[in-house]
């Protein structure tokens, strides 16, 4: 690797056109996740090792050929998701635009009206970062996709978190007045 790369552990997809790092501890469900992901038509990147580098101006993850189509999934053993799904399924590299970290307990995430916790910098790009509480019983893959969906709109100047906090503002204001 060159100086101006970085390497990063996850899984990276392209959801709904998002770059997106699923981020967690071992045993979290990273790796399923992604696998209900890409059943759901979501494209993968790669598993365990992300190889970022800067392109022109947007942040590049790529897959280390030795990994390259691999998807490792507790019970099952690696996979190759080229072969079990299609080639189609699988890309050589994507932009990152939002990290999702896993954990395994509410204890520690913040409740914001935006969902966006923190941001992770990596080479000097700064990538939005949602916790997700892995609860066995969850749907984190529809949660997944909702983030993302979430984050497009909010790219768009759409905030939803803000767009409440000036209709309560309104609101208390007109009740006041």
């Amino acid at each position: 690797m060159g100086l101006a790369e970085h390497c990063e552990h996850g899984v990276f997809l392209s959801v709904f056109g998002v770059g997106l790092l699923i981020k967690g501890d071992a045993g979290m469900g990273k790796s399923t996740l992604a696998l209900e992901l890409i059943e759901r038509g979501h494209q993968f990147i790669c598993d365990d090792v992300v190889q970022l580098s800067v392109d022109n101006t947007r942040l590049m993850g790529k897959s280390p050929q030795l990994l390259k189509d691999l998807l490792a999934v507790r019970d099952l053993g690696v996979i190759n998701i080229s072969q079990l799904f299609s080639a189609a399924s699988c890309l050589i590299q994507y932009p990152l635009d939002l990290v999702i970290k896993l954990v395994d307990s509410e204890h520690g995430i913040r409740s914001t009206l935006t969902g966006i916790q923190s941001h992770l910098t990596i080479l000097n790009h700064k990538i939005p970062v949602q916790l997700l509480h892995a609860h066995p019983k969850r749907n984190l893959a529809i949660v997944t996709e909702t983030a993302v969906k979430n984050h497009i709109l909010y790219k768009r100047g759409q905030d939803a978190g803000t767009l409440l906090e000036k209709q309560q503002q309104q609101f208390i204001y007109n009740q006041t007045s």
